[in-house]
């Protein structure tokens, strides 16, 4: 039996763990639209994060519209277990249709899409996603399974998200999430990196983002379950290029990352601390690349994020930054930007990717550096890549997103308004064809409307409406 000291250090111990996580969960982001779809599913599917996704066909804050039924498919009995409850089901159409997803707050979007096909069919689907009027996904296949993710930009009240199969065959979808995204995770100015240099340009905000890569340095997978906006950050082994290991050096952080009070700029949505506890370093005159294949012909957002957790003091390291071999910053002072150590801070470049299809990233140490061994670092990184034009991430294409007027409105809607047209248009031609009958009647009939002084019987003249007889009808 614990003595009273140790109960009271246990009670003290457990009050704090309370506190701690009763703090982590009033920080936790709550955003105000949350579409949570577990599309084709008859049952709510739970995940391992405590998200609970929702059956599209019973979600009072959506609707689904096609003009034929859609088809509800489950994965085949005995089939192995899918990866995750949002897998075990899809919704499969076999010609145009959209949901309208409603929104509370206007402004930026997370928009995932969930593909996995569980079967021949599904792998061999061909079709065309787009949302809000703008073309995400052109001629796309699922093979594997895969999630799509995008940033846009709302400004209406509802998001609508179309699916169209491609002549002959089907669309599917397994899941859907739509969240408000913070203020802070797009920002409106880039650096723009070409072979004649770096310059700053603006209108980011406006742009549509496909994410592409999201990668943390030298450090372990990171979950939805480890960050607030729900993302999976991979690490980054996979992706160095020519790199020498006697280059670079690998580093942990076990302490408190700190962010800057009241800053718009750098909260724990832009990236969660588990991306800024790890890094990799490199030495005074060496190098380190990543590689990434990415799509050619396409404008590309990279965004760097450091955090000095390897430094004892400030203004220690000095290194330049390169993006596909043109120098995009040199002599970067990380601690002249943030004035602290173990500070998040980002910086977005734009780049053209053309010919090869290859965006190759790097840090370059300077001798300048007050380390023998550590002159820069990175600590991770997200790759996404912006729309082509206003009609499409790919350009524009003769694709009909918009769904018909009978379909935009609802089958029901517009059955009732059809009917009410066919009942005021039988209303008013029954008005007419009685008018011109009554009058018909009335020639017939040799009389017309007249007036004329009668004797209203009592010897006396009074003016009254009477039929008399019309004389040119004799």
């Amino acid at each position: 039996m614990a003595s009273p000291p140790t109960a009271c250090r246990l009670a003290v111990l457990l009050l704090g763990v309370l506190c701690s996580a009763t703090a982590v969960a009033a920080a936790r982001y709550a955003p105000a639209d949350n579409h949570l779809l577990a599309c084709g599913a008859e049952a709510p599917a739970v995940l391992p994060d405590g998200r609970r996704f929702v059956p599209d066909s019973g979600c009072a804050s959506t609707r689904l519209r096609s003009p034929a039924p859609t088809l509800s498919s489950a994965a085949p009995p005995g089939s192995t277990p899918p990866p995750s409850p949002l897998h075990a089901s899809a919704r499969v159409f076999s010609c145009r249709a959209s949901y309208d997803l409603a929104v509370r707050r206007r402004g930026h979007h997370i928009l995932r899409l969930h593909f996995y096909p569980f079967g021949p069919a599904l792998s061999a689907s061909r079709f065309h996603v787009g949302a809000g009027g703008l073309l995400l996904l052109h001629n796309f296949t699922a093979s594997s399974p895969v999630v799509k993710e995008f940033i846009l930009p709302v400004d209406s009240d509802v998001v609508v998200l179309t699916f169209v199969p491609d002549s002959g065959s089907t669309a599917f979808i397994n899941a859907i999430e739509l969240l408000s995204a913070p203020e802070e995770i797009v920002g409106d100015i880039g650096t723009l990196v070409t072979s004649g240099g770096a310059a700053q340009i603006d209108g980011l905000s406006s742009q549509v983002f496909e994410t592409l890569y999201r990668i943390t340095i030298a450090g372990r997978k990171v979950t939805p379950f480890n960050d607030t906006l729900w993302r999976t950050w991979v690490n980054d082994a996979d992706f160095l290029v020519g790199t020498d290991s006697a280059n670079y050096k690998v580093w942990s952080f076990s302490g408190r990352i700190a962010y800057p009070k009241g800053s718009r700029q750098m909260t724990r949505e832009v990236a969660p601390d588990n991306v800024y506890s790890s890094a990799r370093s490199v030495k005074p005159g060496a190098n380190v690349t990543w590689g990434f294949p990415v799509p050619a012909g396409s404008r590309y957002l990279v965004r760097m994020h450091f955090c000095d957790i390897v430094s004892k003091a400030l203004y220690e390291l000095y290194f330049n930054i390169y993006i596909n071999g043109n120098l995009a910053v040199k002599d970067f002072d990380l601690s002249s930007s943030t004035g602290f150590l173990a500070y998040p801070y980002y910086i977005d470049f734009i780049v053209d990717v053309e010919g090869e299809g290859m965006l190759k990233l790097a840090i370059g140490g300077l001798k300048q550096s007050r380390s023998d061994e550590v002159s820069g670092i990175l600590n991770a990184l997200e790759i996404m890549r912006m729309n082509k034009t206003s009609g499409g991430m790919d350009g524009n294409f003769p694709i009909a997103l918009d769904m018909e007027y009978g379909v935009s409105k609802g089958i029901g809607e517009f059955a009732r308004s059809l009917l009410c047209g066919f009942i005021f248009a039988g209303l008013f031609v029954a008005l007419v064809m009685l008018v011109l009958r009554l009058r018909t009647e009335l020639r017939n009939n040799g009389t017309a409307w007249s007036w004329k002084p009668m004797d209203s019987g009592e010897g006396k003249l009074a003016k009254a409406y009477q039929l008399v007889p019309s004389k040119a009808d004799y």
